[in-house]
């Protein structure tokens, strides 16, 4: 029995048991939940950012267009110029409304309607589908590509309709 009292090991000689792993394990939970935290808002300042380029590009080639009459439209297989007046009002109309929501796959169907903004930019507008969460059932789906940038959304206030006044051939002449 006198062997037995040898065997304790006093308090000032134990060792602490090594806590290394759980501080790895809440380490790396840490981690998850900052990358969980910051890649949306990422994502977000980034497709906001893309869109204030975009809508600089956009007014650059509007001003452009004003001056210089050579905004052409293919609307339903017609091919129209889009008078100065009616370049604001969709430029207006893309501006007011936002950034709208995050794309994804273009269409692939062929647009609705095509604006060529002389020899260096096309934008290209898609009626499309929203899913059920959205409360409205159409929006539009705009791709811009410019001498700045490419540049994709969808605007889920409004549909085509929206566009269709300033992009009708009764307020603008043929090509």
């Amino acid at each position: 029995m006198a062997d037995l009292y040898e065997q304790i090991t006093p308090p000032q000689q134990r060792k602490a048991p090594s806590g290394t792993w759980k501080l790895m394990v809440l380490l790396a939970i840490g981690l998850l939940l900052l990358l969980l935290c910051i890649v949306p808002v990422a994502r977000i300042l980034g497709h906001q950012y893309g869109y204030k380029r975009f809508v600089s590009a956009l007014s650059t080639q509007t001003y452009q267009c004003y001056y210089q009459d050579n905004l052409r439209a293919e609307v339903d297989g017609t091919s129209l110029r889009i008078t100065g007046d009616n370049a604001y009002v969709v430029y207006n109309a893309i501006s007011a409304l936002g950034p709208g929501k995050l794309p994804g796959t273009p269409p692939q169907e062929t647009p609705d309607a095509v604006l060529y903004y002389g020899d260096e930019a096309v934008m290209k507008l898609w009626s499309v589908a929203l899913s059920q969460a959205d409360r409205r059932p159409s929006g539009v789906y705009v791709e811009f590509d410019g001498p700045e940038g490419d540049f994709s959304y969808i605007i889920n206030g409004k549909d085509m309709s929206y566009f269709s006044a300033a992009l009708s051939p009764e307020k603008n002449p043929a090509w």
